[in-house]
């Protein structure tokens, strides 16, 4: 995942995280076709919500952070992982450089 994801050694940590979430959340056959998550959590999870690790995103800007009505509502971003809790994905600024 690293590797094809073009992005430095230094995000190895993340890449293992996100491995090891959609790992738990993918059907295993000694679970009939279940999901660890799914035996553990009792839920389903939703599979059109895995994105491919490096790949292109964009973080949304809060209308308090704008610039104005006419500004970019998003920035650049590159996707990283999932957040542990949430619904939402971990995100590198490409521009800041900030998680």
């Amino acid at each position: 995942m690293l590797y094809d994801s073009k992005l430095p050694k230094l995000f190895w940590v993340d890449a293992m995280q996100t491995a090891a979430y959609i790992t738990a959340r993918s059907p295993a056959s000694g679970l009939h076709g279940k999901t660890p998550y799914e035996i553990l959590f009792k839920r389903r999870v939703d599979p059109t919500l895995f994105c491919p690790f490096g790949c292109q995103a964009y973080a949304l800007i809060l209308k308090g952070k704008r610039q104005g009505k006419f500004y970019s509502k998003g920035s650049k971003a590159i996707m990283i992982g999932y957040t542990h809790g949430k619904q939402a994905y971990k995100l590198l600024d490409t521009e800041k450089q900030t998680v």
